[in-house]
């Protein structure tokens, strides 16, 4: 008897010992991301501001590769290097149904479109559709895809999969979505950057709204990475183009307030606790 109870007394602390050493893995990644990510930004919104004495594009670099950084760094910190090819394999799990192909492609069109149908509508100025060169934005989506994979390696990668064991998907997007924006801060202070001429509660409410909907696509589509790497590439190069047609500030609101109606339509549909079909399923029963 004392045989049975000594080896579930061991269990039991090897499982609070895990637990415990997950929870802490994704503090120490969050630390870290910001440690790698801000090492590069901050002397490059320095530096546009006359504080710094040189600038380089490895700055940029060490900033947007920070959360994969820190995700592989934690991972050797805490001896579970044998986890580093999950991180990176994600990003080749691409069965989904067409659906989703078509999700990531045209949300973002149809955001722009909607924005600048608002903006027609509130009466502001329309930029001139011609005056954009619509096969320059097949090298910039590849160049944000390159760009943006290593942050959803750390974001959805290692951060996201650890808090939802912990907390409800509506939890998990409210701490990584404030995290998030909070980690663009030295972009926003950067006076070179476009994002330091967006209001920082804009900022806020869109880094929450985008989280809600990552969160609910890295889920219908199994985990992937693919799918979350290809719709934020996207988000990026919508973003190119309202700076490209002059209207980047303008568009704003009404981009962050189409990204936060879908957002709200997901938690509505689909529940605080999993942004998925199951979740609903089992909550009917």
């Amino acid at each position: 008897m004392r045989v049975w109870l000594a080896a579930g007394w061991k269990m039991e602390a090897q499982a609070e010992t895990e637990d415990s050493r997950r929870t802490h893995s994704v503090v120490v990644f969050y630390l870290l991301a910001f440690v790698f990510s801000w090492l590069g930004w901050l002397p490059q919104a320095l530096h546009a501001r006359g504080l710094f004495p040189f600038d380089s594009p490895l700055f940029s670099l060490l900033g947007g590769c920070g959360p994969t950084l820190a995700a592989v760094v934690t991972l050797l910190f805490f001896r579970q290097k044998h986890q580093i090819p999950a991180l990176f394999s994600a990003l080749f799990r691409v069965r989904a149904s067409a659906g989703w192909y078509f999700f990531v492609a045209g949300f973002w069109f149809v955001a722009v479109a909607l924005a600048l149908a608002g903006m027609g509508i509130a009466g502001l100025p329309l930029p001139a559709l011609s005056s954009l060169g619509w096969l320059s934005l097949i090298p910039v989506f590849v160049t944000m895809v390159i760009s943006n994979v290593w942050e959803e390696i750390g974001w959805r990668g290692f951060a996201l999969p650890r808090l939802q064991e912990k907390f409800s998907d509506l939890q998990t997007a409210l701490v990584m979505g404030l995290l998030w924006s909070v980690w663009h801060l030295p972009l926003m202070l950067n006076p070179q950057s476009p994002m330091a001429s967006l209001p920082w509660y804009g900022e806020v409410l869109f880094s929450l709204s985008l989280t809600v909907i990552y969160i609910w696509l890295y889920r219908q589509t199994g985990a992937s990475l693919f799918f979350v790497t290809v719709f934020h590439a996207m988000s990026n190069t919508a973003a190119f183009v309202l700076l490209e047609l002059g209207v980047f500030v303008s568009s704003y609101p009404f981009v962050v307030g189409i990204t936060t109606v879908f957002a709200v339509g997901i938690i509505l549909g689909f529940g605080t606790k999993q942004f998925s079909r199951a979740a609903v399923g089992q909550a009917g029963r």
